[in-house]
Parts: structure tokens; C-alpha cells; sequence
């Protein structure tokens, strides 16, 4: 009920004041497990993502984040996971894989942390991992006009036309029998992120001069 709370009053005015566009929002599955996976550039993106999203997402929030005493009961109460990424958390794998077994959406961004300057960055392996684990499908998505509405360093959100765009639905395949090995878990990451930067070029055609966000090659940094 928390969370329904926040999206009824937050939603409307996302929708308003970012002049919220939102494509693809029926790819995401009606109901059962699912992953929805994002580009990270703005504080504002998990609110942005949130409020496109027609189902609840359970974000995985880094720990420190979580520690903030001014914040913790809005990220208890908004049922998010904290993990702890610097060391890797089995602990958080493990709360994500169970939201995944009751059939819910766990959101995350495969960059780790908020890229300083609006361009996709290299990913983690963490989402491939929970990919694998769960047999969940992955959504990617593409958050574009954000960065500039709220670009690190600044305090308070400027009017910007935001667009959320959701892509079709990816599973991992192994590629050989039930082993599960780091060249596939690579594969899946490249695959994902390609399919975040093309969702971005995309949206950004669509902008005012035919803006198109860069991204950096889809490269997969070797931590989970």
C-alpha cells in the first residue's frame, strides 16, 4: 500500500512537471517474474522508471544508500533490496531471487552506479547472473532526458521532456547443456546492453533536432 501511495502522488506530477512519454509499457509482462533493467544517469531515473512501469518494481539499491537514516523508511517501506556491491552480497541475490519466485518485478541497473555524465557505461554481470539463476525474462529499458533534468550535483529537478522506453523481453540461454559459464553470462550482458543503447537512439530521434544520447560500447566489466 505504501508503494501505491507514493506512485499515486508522485506519477501524476512525473507525468507534468518531466512531461513523462512512455513507449513500449505493454511489453512488460501482466503478471509473473520479471526483470526490468535500465540505464542510470539521474537520481530521478528509479522515480522516472517507477512511475512508467505498470507493475511494482523492487529495486536493488547500493547499501549506503540504504543506510541514510533520512531515507531508510522510504526505501523499507518502497520494499527495496540493498546490496552490498563493492563485495558482492549473496544475501541480495538471494532476497531478489525469492520477489522472483512469488512472481514480482525486480528492477536494477547493470552500470552498479549513476554514470557522471549521461553516457552509458560499462556493465556488471550482476543482472546475467539473476537472469540465470531465476529463468526470469529481462525487460530493457532506456530512460533518456533525465541526465538533463537532474545531472549529479544539482539539488532540485528542471522542467525536461522525459521518455521511458521498455523493449521486448530477453531470456538467458546457455549455450551448452545445464552449465552455466562466464562466456555466457558475457553474452547475455553485451546482448542486454546493445538492446538498452539501441532503445536510447531510438528515443533520442525523437527529440527536438533528432538528439541522440551517446552511449559508450557495450563492454562487461569483469565484477558481478
Amino acid at each position: 500500500m505504501f508503494y501505491a501511495f507514493v506512485k499515486l502522488f508522485f506519477a501524476p506530477l512525473v507525468r507534468i512537471y518531466l512531461r513523462l512519454k512512455v513507449r513500449g509499457s505493454a511489453l512488460v509482462p501482466a503478471k509473473g517474474a520479471a526483470i526490468v533493467v535500465a540505464n542510470h544517469a539521474s537520481f530521478l531515473d528509479p522515480i522516472v522508471l517507477g512511475s512508467a512501469c505498470p507493475r511494482p518494481i523492487h529495486f536493488i539499491v547500493l547499501q549506503y544508500m540504504y543506510d541514510w537514516w533520512s531515507l531508510r523508511w522510504f526505501y523499507w517501506g518502497m520494499q527495496t533490496i540493498p546490496v552490498r556491491a563493492e563485495e558482492g552480497d549473496p544475501r541480495a541475490i538471494r532476497l531478489a531471487l525469492w520477489r522472483l519466485k512469488r512472481g514480482q518485478v525486480v528492477g536494477l541497473f547493470p552500470e552498479g552506479a549513476r554514470s557522471g555524465d549521461g553516457i552509458l557505461r560499462e556493465g556488471k554481470m550482476g543482472v546475467a547472473l539473476l537472469a540465470a539463476l531465476s529463468g526470469a525474462p529481462v525487460i530493457p529499458c532506456s530512460i533518456q532526458g533525465a541526465f538533463e533534468s537532474l545531472p549529479p550535483g544539482k539539488a532540485f529537478p528542471r522542467p525536461a521532456r522525459v521518455t521511458v522506453s521498455f523493449g521486448e523481453s530477453i531470456e538467458f540461454q546457455r549455450s551448452t547443456g545445464a552449465k552455466r559459464d562466464r562466456a555466457d553470462l558475457e553474452r547475455f550482458s553485451s546482448r542486454l546492453l546493445a538492446e538498452i543503447i539501441r532503445l536510447k537512439e531510438e528515443a533520442g530521434e525523437g527529440l527536438p533536432g533528432g538528439h541522440r544520447e551517446r552511449a559508450a560500447s557495450p563492454r562487461i566489466s569483469g565484477n558481478p
